[in-house]
């Protein structure tokens, strides 16, 4: 098997695990919309550069920490907003998985918009690469998901828990996903 291209799946294999952990994000028992809480985060990746990227899906927005952050580190908001959801190209409604290619293109999975979202670095807007249709069984669409993966081809992965599948949208094909 090939290693993984995506930075955030490699781990070292000497690594050593510590039984000790410290809060890097948000603080227990306790949500909100503030930069430094988290309200259900359900993802967390990294770029290459080591910022710490987690979906917060209570607040519908992607919060990108910078390395070294402690629970009082507040996060910069790079895409959605805080609190409530809503269906704009800068909006998301209860994301729930997201990728980081080499390039710090991000793909998130907007599970109540049924529909993935590209996020290209530095922009006020993503655009929809997949889904969009509202939710249903076609291939054009999307049901209710939790998790998202781009092999090396930019081909989306989408696991469909309400679906009962796993459907693969072809890079460049806003139209329909293959099974």
């Amino acid at each position: 098997m090939a290693p993984s291209t995506n930075p955030s799946n490699q781990v070292c294999d000497t690594a050593v695990w510590s039984s000790t952990f410290r809060i890097v994000a948000g603080t227990t028992g306790s949500y909100s919309t503030a930069l430094n809480l988290l309200n259900a985060p359900l993802d967390v990746t990294f770029d290459g550069y080591g910022y710490m990227y987690v979906v917060d899906y209570g607040n519908s927005r992607i919060q990108r920490f910078p390395p070294g952050s402690t629970s009082s580190t507040s996060a910069v908001t790079i895409a959605g907003f805080t609190s409530t959801g809503g269906a704009g190209l800068s909006e998301f409604n209860n994301p729930t998985s997201m990728f980081i290619d080499l390039n710090g293109t991000m793909y998130i999975l907007d599970r109540d918009n049924y529909r993935v979202v590209k996020w290209l670095p530095g922009q006020p807007l993503g655009f929809t690469v997949a889904g969009g249709h509202g939710t249903g069984t076609t291939l054009d669409k999307i049901g209710e998901s939790y998790a998202i993966y781009l092999d090396d081809q930019s081909n989306i992965y989408i696991s469909e828990y309400g679906n009962h599948r796993i459907t693969k949208w072809l890079n460049g094909n806003l139209a329909a996903g293959i099974r």
